[in-house]
């Protein structure tokens, strides 16, 4: 007798199994119906992965352009920046003002101070490095002129 039950038990299991089968088959059918319908006729699935696979890619370049424009910026920050210029008459007998002295600095004030002096019988050009916005070497009046117009620039 309770091998009749255990064959009427395994029956009704078997067909649950069955129906669930044919059931989820069914389901995956009308899945598939509906994203083709969704994708316009093709698999929508498949669209969704390559648009991911198209978002991850430009991820990717966002993060190269990202980088590159940090190298620039630091690149930038070596470049000259602020520039001050005073022209002047070195010598007091011409009105022509043809000596000056011309500062270059970059972001953190480092750079150079030019100083072309003209004469009438010569002219002389020095060049000074800054550092910080100052030098190790003595500054003329108009050196320190240059370079206080390029600090305030």
């Amino acid at each position: 007798m309770e091998n009749i039950y255990l064959i009427i038990i395994s029956i009704i299991s078997l067909v649950i199994s069955m129906i669930s089968v044919f059931i989820s088959i069914k389901i995956y059918k009308k899945y598939e119906i509906n994203m083709k319908k969704l994708g316009n006729g093709e698999n929508f699935a498949e669209m969704i992965k390559g648009y991911v696979s198209q978002v991850e890619k430009l991820n990717k370049r966002d993060d190269q352009i990202i980088e590159v424009c940090n190298n620039i910026n630091n690149e930038l920050s070596h470049c000259i920046k602020k520039v001050g210029i005073l022209r002047y008459d070195a010598f007091g007998n011409t009105n022509n003002k043809l000596s000056f002295a011309l500062a270059m600095l970059d972001k953190e004030n480092n750079g150079v101070v030019i100083n072309s002096i003209y004469g009438h019988d010569n002219s002389n050009v020095y060049a000074k490095p800054i550092i910080k916005g100052a030098s190790k070497y003595n500054l003329s009046d108009e050196e320190k002129e240059a370079i206080n117009q390029a600090l305030n620039r």
